[in-house]
């Protein structure tokens, strides 16, 4: 039976049907300003990839995650505490994790980061998303679930359309933070992503600061998160 993968941010959900190979189906939607609007339309989206009975959902999203509960998302405050086990029946087996390391799991089983020793994984977007694995497994680092410290400045500088200065500043903030780890392969996906020139300044500004791992575009791109969700359910 096909799993339901869905990746919740802070503009959008997008929900996918994951046939264990590849992805069957997908819809999006712009992410509701409230949390009644957002159960309705959260139901009505699943229910838009196939009527077919539900077995299984997998749930990626931005913030701190505890068993099936989001504790707190950065961007979407009206999920404070929302415990997605209780939005389904117990028939219906659900898990949550992260959304970074949703992406993280996505790219290295399926994706740009399958077969290497050990990714680490960034989505630059909204926010910025962090996530490491190695042999096969993506490891739980919590720290990795609260925004960093200067996400705002990010922001600003992301806002200001400057390719150039943002992959400058982000390899001078994420050098420090990836090199410790020594990665064989950096996936990247995200919506700046797609910014002409930004892979290739952000690997050099990465190698500035001495991280030499190969940086490679996500593969699976606006699924990513949606199928590592999905993911949570492998053997």
């Amino acid at each position: 039976m096909p799993t339901r993968g869905i990746d919740i941010g802070g503009t959008k959900i997008r929900a996918v049907l994951w046939d264990d190979k590849h992805v069957a189906r997908a819809r999006e939607l712009p992410t509701p300003k409230s949390k009644t609007d957002f159960q309705t339309r959260l139901a009505a989206l699943l229910l838009s990839l196939s009527r077919h009975e539900v077995g299984a959902i997998g749930i990626g999203a931005a913030g701190i995650v505890k068993g099936p509960v989001l504790l707190f998302s950065p961007n979407i405050g009206y999920l404070k505490n929302f415990d997605f086990r209780s939005f389904w029946p117990r028939s219906i087996a659900v898990r949550v994790d992260n959304d970074a390391r949703a992406f993280a799991r996505a790219e290295l089983l399926t994706g740009a980061g399958r077969g290497a020793r050990s990714i680490f994984a960034l989505t630059i977007g909204t926010g910025i998303g962090r996530a490491y694995g190695k042999n096969g497994k993506i490891i739980r680092i919590k720290r990795f679930e609260y925004p960093e410290p200067w996400e705002k400045e990010y922001q600003t500088l992301r806002d200001k359309r400057d390719t150039r200065k943002l992959a400058e500043f982000l390899g001078q903030r994420l050098g420090p933070l990836i090199k410790p780890y020594r990665p064989a392969v950096i996936v990247v996906g995200g919506g700046v992503i797609r910014r002409r020139g930004f892979s290739r300044l952000l690997e050099a500004a990465l190698r500035r600061q001495g991280v030499w791992a190969t940086l490679k575009r996500a593969r699976l791109r606006k699924n990513g998160v949606a199928v590592g969700a999905a993911l949570l359910f492998s053997r």
